[in-house]
């Protein structure tokens, strides 16, 4: 019986490891984003298909190590928010993201601001989902203790 759920399983599992597996594919593409990556947020949704001449937030995951994010507009003269950084791999299911710049800049009330402060945003766990990654914050803490 054991051998039977097993087998009835294994698909599903390696559908699963595949897809996630994709999330570690990069390229010059964009993917669209909930929100750009900041210091206030504790989830983000990435869209799995790359996104071409859409105004939503966009997310650019670099092979070296780096991302960018940032708001888009249709016409150009707007405030942009962005925000640029490094990420780790720390598992197949599980990314740190570090911000190392972010700020506004473009047609904005006031003036251009930018803050270069590094900042540690912790270890979120990837779900995969049809056509989507969630990223959750988790409990960096706890994280670590399952490793050990």
């Amino acid at each position: 019986m054991k051998k039977i759920l097993f087998l009835l399983l294994l698909p599903i599992t390696c559908f699963a490891q595949s897809e996630i597996s994709n999330f570690w594919e990069y390229g010059n593409d964009s993917r669209g984003i909930s929100t750009v990556i900041n210091d206030q947020v504790d989830s983000y949704m990435i869209l799995k298909d790359e996104i071409e001449h859409s105004f939503i937030p966009i997310l650019y995951l670099k092979a070296d190590g780096t991302f960018y994010s940032t708001t888009t507009s249709e016409c150009g003269n707007d405030c942009f928010y962005y925000s640029e950084g490094t990420f780790k791999k720390i598992d197949e299911t599980h990314i740190q993201l570090q911000i190392k710049e972010s700020g506004q800049a473009g047609m904005c009330w006031g003036e251009s601001i930018t803050n270069t402060e590094p900042r540690d945003l912790g270890i979120f766990e990837i779900r995969t989902y049809k056509d989507r990654y969630d990223l959750i914050k988790i409990n960096n803490k706890i994280f670590t203790n399952k490793k050990q």
